[in-house]
């Protein structure tokens, strides 16, 4: 079982992308975050396989998190959400992320990252 970190300052987007991760098989919600500082907090408390983390955030970027989790060594996996187009942001997004989504997605666009996720991660764990 992969456990998950949900991201998003908005309440409800983050119980959407929660109940998406309960469906999919393999995979199950630990927390929400609503801050990057919470998200930081959260991620060294729970230790979780992946994160959900949403690029714009009320006290920093995910992207700004990200950078954070990797300077403290944090292997953790992360796809990156946002509702940016820019291909700024979403080539930014990539950097040390595992993947990205652009909001707003469906439950099959997010279960196909999902399960890529834990491709890559079985054939990795595979490989050592």
């Amino acid at each position: 079982m992969r456990d998950v970190l949900v991201v998003d300052d908005d309440f409800m987007v983050a119980e959407i992308h929660r109940r998406f991760v309960e469906r999919v098989d393999g995979f199950r919600p630990v927390g929400l975050a609503r801050t990057g500082a919470e998200a930081l907090s959260a991620a060294r408390a729970l230790r979780p396989h992946l994160i959900l983390l949403d690029v714009y955030l009320p006290d920093m970027t995910g992207l700004e998190v990200l950078q954070r989790l990797r300077s403290e060594g944090g292997r953790v996996g992360v796809i990156m959400i946002t509702a940016a187009r820019e291909l700024d942001t979403v080539s930014g997004a990539l950097d040390g992320a595992a993947d990205y989504l652009i909001k707003p997605f469906e439950f099959h666009q997010l279960r196909a990252k999902l399960e890529a996720f834990a491709a890559r991660a079985g054939s990795w764990r595979d490989a050592t």
